[in-house]
């Protein structure tokens, strides 16, 4: 797949839940509901093409992608105590499921949460806690700005989509790392 498209298509089903949830204002609960049902589909339809990718796929992509997911599932299974959840952590939330992918990623996976394939374990492991450091203080930046959904989600969203592509841009300056078979 083109490199311009693999970028293309990286947000398409959060920015479809926002478009589609605040187009004229805050949404109400069918609006909320059918956001949810729609972005989750896009979200597995994108699954299914970038997981068979053979770069690692974007972690914050991925995060949001969890975030929708579950949320359309919640809506279709009737989990109220979850959707509740939802609301009560607002845009934080997906920034939780971040920090969870981000976590996990950079203990278990050799890209790390950065996403950078054939670079050194120390510039991996550097680049990913810049990001976890940077998705905290976006966590804290939600709950600060809470209900605003410019200054509590795009724009740090946003911001750590820059910084990401900026440590994957400072890998492919670095030597790479021949690939060691065991």
């Amino acid at each position: 797949m083109p490199r311009w498209i693999f970028a293309l298509i990286q947000f398409v089903p959060l920015s479809l839940f926002a478009t589609y949830a605040f187009w004229n204002g805050n949404p109400d609960g069918n609006r909320w509901e059918t956001a949810f049902e729609l972005a989750s589909i896009a979200a597995i339809v994108q699954l299914l093409i970038l997981l068979p990718q053979r770069r690692p796929v974007n972690r914050l992509v991925l995060a949001a992608n969890l975030y929708l997911l579950l949320g359309g599932l919640a809506f279709l299974g009737h989990q109220w105590w979850y959707l509740a959840l939802y609301d009560s952590l607002r845009e934080s939330a997906i920034f939780i499921f971040m920090l969870i992918v981000g976590v996990t990623t950079t203990l278990i996976g050799s890209a790390g949460f950065v996403g950078v394939e054939n670079s050194t374990r120390s510039f991996v492991l550097r680049g990913s806690l810049v990001l976890l450091a940077a998705t905290a203080v976006a966590l804290g930046l939600s709950i600060v700005f809470r209900g605003d959904r410019y200054l509590a989600a795009v724009w740090p969203i946003v911001g750590l989509a820059v910084l990401q592509r900026f440590l994957i841009h400072r890998a492919k300056a670095l030597p790479s790392r021949a690939p060691t078979s065991l």
